[in-house]
């Protein structure tokens, strides 16, 4: 992808392309400006030679779909998924700042206090990827963002599976970079969230020594350590590593599943106690002793025990009313400030503005809102604009984005059947179209679209056809006289039966109307029978030219063509030979009357008859 090509291109008329970040396995991102909401987004496209790949890129939907259902502030909010002129693209949130690899590149090893810290924030993000039934299978320095404040995002949920969804063959993908990869994941086998958790291990060790604990020659080199070497102690490299951090990788890094965390949320509480013993000190405590001192406190004269009562309420008192006095100043001095209309913001930046106006940001809840892009808030309280002191708590909801759903599948049920299936599904009932199926009960569902499986979003239509039954084997002919040859057309449908011939006669009765037809009303005949019908062309009418194309069909040998024209003077051969395959053959004749019926015969076979008229 040629950036000179790229840069200033729209994707889809909305995202305009800005300038390129970065570029992975899977695709280039890019910074791009959302048109429509006014914003900078991330914009990954797939590399050209996996989108020729249909059956990768269908996946690649698939599961990017279930990634943007995730909304969490430790994951990278994903707003769209789409293509466009043969470009694979996922639409992310931009995030300001760096990767984990481009700060241990940097810093080389981490201060144990922050590299817990980040851990930590990477758990509460896969804490709820795996609580929605995502495995990320790629957890490493460069998926993890950090923002200029600190904060952590997991990147990168493009290759994650939704759980359970697990191939095991050995012609199956090994999903995720060698060095980071869980021993399952080395051996093809089956992946789950605790392969996250051996991943996360490994980014920890890495923070805290400044090296990973397996290296080789070549990624295969390192997969095979994975499954069947032992991790070197964190301390053999950090001698005054707390004990409990050590216990914490080693617990991560076990070979067996099994003997790991069970979950982020487990490996989250160990992470917690670790930091936690970072801080404890043991308390000093001196006995020195005076005796002299203690001898001449002994000497003191002692004061009656109710005068040191008295004497300690009162002074307590006193310190109470004058706190009192002192709080209630430092309330009214606390400035006023404008509440900031946070709504349609995205997360961290409406917490940046409530902060910078010294308010409290509080996330009181998240849903689904297809109005409201993923991880922007729906509604806060106070609203904007209200007036508040310094250090108020301001609640809001974040969005969720547009909740996705897979349709059921509804055929063969009842009409009424489907339609209370579709709404269970939060879905509605679409077009609904009738037709006879001797296959499908009458009233019972035939097919539907979208089909069975498809995940669509929430509230989404779906066309339903259903069947009328079994056609009738006999039905009565209509009664056609006075009709037109179209409205003729559609009754004839109605009823199972087929428009024949069409003849004109000269007659009194008003030009196009039919005037007989055979088999006759009432008559009882088997269902898809021809009728054919006789058209007035009217009493008299002057000559009128007209000129007609005839495709001749290639045969590869001559065809015989035929042209008649019935009018008010009857019917007329007007062409009447052989004629060279694949000819166009242009006729011009008069005919008399407000209209003739033309028809064209190839070999003796009725191709075609048409009415014409000025």
């Amino acid at each position: 992808m040629d950036p000179k090509q790229m840069i200033g291109r729209k994707i889809l008329g909305r995202y305009k392309i800005v300038e390129r970040i970065g570029g992975g396995g899977m695709g280039v991102v890019w910074k791009a400006n959302d048109l429509i909401l006014d914003r900078h987004v991330a914009l990954k496209i797939l590399r050209p030679e996996m989108s020729e790949d249909e059956d990768f890129v269908l996946r690649f939907r698939r599961e990017a779909k279930a990634a943007a259902s995730l909304s969490h502030p430790n994951i990278v909010s994903i707003y769209d998924v789409g293509e466009d002129q043969g470009l694979h693209f996922i639409v992310m949130e931009l995030v300001e700042g760096e990767t984990l690899r481009d700060k241990l590149n940097r810093e080389g090893r981490l201060e144990p206090e922050e590299a817990l810290n980040i851990a930590a924030q990477i758990c509460l993000g896969l804490a709820h990827a795996h609580n929605n039934n995502i495995i990320h299978r790629d957890i490493k320095p460069q998926n993890i963002l950090l923002t200029e404040l600190g904060h952590v995002k997991v990147a990168d949920f493009g290759i994650a599976r939704a759980l359970g969804v697990v191939s095991t063959t050995s012609t199956d993908l090994v999903v995720g970079s060698a060095s980071y990869l869980s021993p399952e994941q080395a051996r093809n086998g089956q992946v789950s969230a605790r392969s996250d958790l051996y991943s996360l291990g490994v980014v920890l060790y890495e923070m805290i020594t400044g090296k990973l604990p397996f290296t080789g020659d070549s990624p295969v080199a390192v997969a095979l350590q994975h499954v069947e070497a032992r991790a070197p102690s964190v301390r053999e490299t950090v001698p005054d590593i707390t004990v409990e951090i050590e216990d914490l990788i080693s617990k991560t890094l076990a070979k067996n599943p099994g003997e790991r965390f069970q979950s982020a949320g487990e490996m989250l509480q160990s992470i917690r106690k670790a930091r936690s013993a970072l801080y404890r000190t043991e308390p000093e405590f001196t006995a020195k002793g005076d005796g002299a001192m203690a001898r001449r406190g002994r000497r003191k004269r002692s004061t009656p025990t109710a005068v040191k009562v008295l004497a300690v309420f009162v002074v307590l008192g006193i310190a109470i009313a004058a706190y009192a006095i002192y709080s209630f100043y430092k309330w009214m001095a606390v400035p006023i400030v404008e509440v900031p209309d946070i709504v349609g913001m995205p997360h961290i930046e409406a917490q940046a503005l409530i902060r910078e106006k010294g308010l409290i940001p509080r996330l009181s809840a998240e849903k689904y809102d297809r109005n409201f892009p993923a991880g922007t808030v729906i509604s806060q309280s106070p609203l904007g604009g209200e007036k508040v002191k310094v250090g108020r708590e301001i609640y809001y909801t974040l969005s969720k984005g547009e909740a996705y759903v897979d349709v059921p599948d509804v055929r063969r049920l009842t009409l009424r059947e489907a339609q209370l299936e579709l709404e269970n599904h939060q879905l509605q009932l679409g077009n609904v179209d009738e037709i006879q199926d001797a296959t499908v009960p009458k009233d019972h569902v035939i097919s539907q679209n979208p089909r069975e499986g498809t995940s669509v979003a929430i509230g989404t239509r779906v066309d339903l056809v259903v069947s009328k039954g079994t056609e009738p084997e006999t039905v009565i002919v209509p009664n056609l006289i006075g009709l037109t040859e179209a409205q003729a057309s559609a009754v004839l449908n109605d009823n199972l039966l087929d428009l024949g011939d069409v003849t004109g006669v000269p007659s009194d009765e008003p030009p196009g109307t039919i005037i007989a037809q055979t088999p006759e009303e009432g008559e009882e005949v088997p269902v898809r029978t021809r009728v054919d019908i006789t058209v007035s062309m009217g009493s008299q009418g002057a000559k009128r030219s007209h000129t007609i194309k005839i495709e001749v069909p290639d045969k590869g040998r001559p065809v015989h063509v035929r042209l008649t024209v019935t009018d008010l003077d009857g019917e007329a051969v007007r062409h009447n030979r052989n004629e060279a395959p694949g000819d166009t053959l242009t006729i011009s004749f008069q005919y008399k009357g407000d209209f003739a019926i033309i028809k064209v015969y190839f070999d003796g076979k009725l191709a075609y008859q048409q009415r014409i008229k000025p």
